[in-house]
């Protein structure tokens, strides 16, 4: 065989050896669940929840600490609790996702800020978690839930909100060096008279960028970077079918995920968002209503959960997380369960286990 013909044929075959290799898009979301059943000092409350983990391949397991507003070390209860799930979860083949839940704008006015003590102690409590948990095979820290919700973080204060979560990211990396630290978690749209932001706003002004994603200034705050090792996203959308994508882009509502990719790349462009991060997106909180007004039909959120982790495919999302396994027992105002209070299957259960 001459030279330049074997440089033909080496040339086809690696040409379909590129087309024999899925694109990126291609290669389905790694499954997983939140559900307070795996702190639960019932034994077989857990053992149940880690076996529905594995019979669905789920490969992560989302959990968030209470912060009190003052403490600067995690409770040491709620890290036993952690502690004892993430050695549960191994022989289902599970890591966990730890993240926060605050109330840091609770009650607060917009434009309020946050003062310096309070965020410091909140630095020391999430380095603290990390420290307590750095020997255990986590799938990553999460540095703030839904920081564009009024509750959690007071409204016009987004930049001082970087600065925060990035404190919160070099201060995990101090305490577990390997650690993987995701950021986002942003609600996905606002409500109706709420004076939250949509996120797409949210982060824009939080780094100093346009409608364009042009920077507003010059300064050496503006060119701030939002530090993370991937980007997360809360989806939910009870109004519309997921695939459907609304006017305002600035929603990162489930239907609007192509969108919601193309803006974070974009921050990524903007030299606001590493290139890292903005490959690595993982939705962190999905799942349709139970109960009340913003009930789903079980019928239809089966059909709907099949089209939304499809697209969720096809954009490129790492990870897609379910809130709730099971409704919680009692009154509750968030119920989304795969399953009843009591453990019974919903069809929409029988569509998570199948989600390839």
């Amino acid at each position: 065989m001459s030279r330049n013909t074997s440089r033909v044929v080496a040339a086809g075959l690696a040409s379909l050896s590129l087309l024999a290799v899925p694109a990126a898009a291609d290669a389905a979301p790694t499954k997983g669940l939140q559900d307070n059943a795996i702190l639960s000092d019932d034994p077989a409350l857990r053992a149940s929840f880690f076996a529905d983990a594995k019979a669905s391949r789920s490969r992560t397991v989302r959990v968030l600490v209470n912060w009190d507003e003052r403490s600067t070390t995690a409770p040491a209860d709620q890290i036993a609790r952690i502690r004892r799930a993430a050695v549960e979860g191994r022989a289902a083949k599970v890591r966990l996702l730890v993240g926060s839940y605050v109330t840091m704008g609770r009650g607060k006015r917009a434009g309020s800020k946050v003062s310096a003590t309070t965020q410091s102690r909140y630095v020391l409590f999430m380095g603290d978690i990390a420290d307590q948990l750095k020997d255990l095979p986590l799938a990553g820290y999460l540095t703030f839930n839904e920081p564009n919700y009024k509750t959690a973080w007071p409204t016009r204060q987004e930049r001082a909100w970087v600065r925060l979560s990035n404190r919160v990211y070099k201060q995990i990396k101090k305490q577990d060096r390997g650690a993987k630290v995701l950021v986002g978690e942003a609600a996905p749209n606002t409500r109706s008279g709420d004076a939250s932001t949509n996120p797409g706003a949210f982060f824009r002004k939080a780094l100093y960028l346009n409608s364009s994603f042009r920077p507003t200034s010059r300064s050496k705050a503006a060119r701030t970077k939002l530090l993370g090792d991937g980007f997360t996203l809360h989806t939910y959308d009870f109004s519309r079918s997921p695939t459907k994508a609304t006017s305002a882009k600035d929603q990162w509502t489930h239907g609007n995920l192509r969108s919601t990719v193309s803006q974070i790349k974009k921050l990524a462009r903007a030299g606001r968002l590493s290139g890292t991060a903005a490959r690595n997106i993982h939705i962190t909180e999905f799942a349709y209503r139970t109960e009340g007004r913003f009930k789903t039909p079980t019928t239809r959120a089966a059909s709907y959960l099949k089209s939304a982790f499809s697209l969720a495919k096809r954009s490129g999302v790492k990870t897609f997380i379910w809130y709730q396994l099971r409704d919680p027992k009692g009154r509750s105002d968030w119920k989304s369960g795969l399953k009843t209070s009591d453990g019974k299957s919903r069809r929409t259960w029988t569509v998570f286990r199948r989600l390839r």
